[in-house]
């Protein structure tokens, strides 16, 4: 049976010969009985989000990296995956949904949520002159947050400080799809972490193979590491 795999990391597998999803990694968002969504964080595109907005002098300088990543082949909403606790949807992986929330895309296009469940702790700080990023919320420490909102969206662009990932369009898997292909072997996964889901974007299949052959070995041959499986090149396996 294949695991769950919100919340973690699809990382293409070097056999892999589909154009859409060559050498790519995806962020899945949400994977249930119904399919699965993801975003594919390593495709940049040559467009920026502060060419879509009107950028006014006084709110400041956007941030560098505001470049717009192609998250899939179907057509979806402008959304940003980023690190600042409280904007949006937290992007919990499956063990940690108990807890709290599990977004989704439906067929409108817009993110929803479950809610906050009873006992999670949430804390709200006095910072006026930063209203967002703010607010302290205990969800077992998502390895992402997501949002779709226009102002959320215009936020994140003045937040250097902050990680992002702007992303348009979404990979999309309907039931049983991901999980016909995962027994195929077209697929590996691994656990998400910042490195890989705000790297740079032309490491992050390596990095991301390279992590998921480590985390094998390692329930095979104790204090294996990606320092020593970065002397293997995933292109030869």
């Amino acid at each position: 049976m294949n695991p769950n795999l919100t919340g973690r990391l699809l990382i293409a597998s070097p056999h892999l010969s589909d154009g859409n999803f060559l050498r790519s990694v995806v962020f899945i968002i949400r994977h249930d009985v119904e399919g699965a969504f993801g975003l594919t964080i390593n495709r940049p595109t040559d467009r920026r989000f502060r060419d879509l907005i009107d950028c006014a002098p006084a709110e400041g300088e956007p941030r560098d990296d505001d470049q717009i990543f192609r998250g899939g082949p179907v057509e979806g909403p402008l959304l940003a995956l980023h690190n600042l606790a409280g904007v949006g949807e937290p992007c919990n992986t499956f063990d940690a949904i108990d807890q709290a929330v599990s977004p989704s895309i439906p067929k409108d296009g817009s993110l929803k949520g479950g809610g906050l469940k009873d006992g999670t702790k949430v804390t709200i700080e006095s910072h006026p002159s930063q209203p967002w990023g703010s607010m302290s919320i205990d969800l077992g420490n998502p390895p992402a947050w997501i949002t779709g909102d226009d102002d959320h969206l215009r936020i994140l662009l003045r937040r250097p400080d902050a990680k992002v990932r702007y992303v348009a369009h979404y990979a999309g898997w309907g039931p049983s799809q991901l999980d016909d292909e995962l027994q195929a072997g077209g697929w590996l996964h691994s656990d998400a972490d910042h490195d890989i889901l705000f790297g740079d974007p032309d490491q992050i299949w390596e990095l991301a193979v390279k992590k998921c052959g480590s985390e094998v070995m390692s329930g095979i041959i104790p204090d294996v590491s990606i320092d020593r499986m970065n002397r293997c090149d995933p292109g030869m396996n």
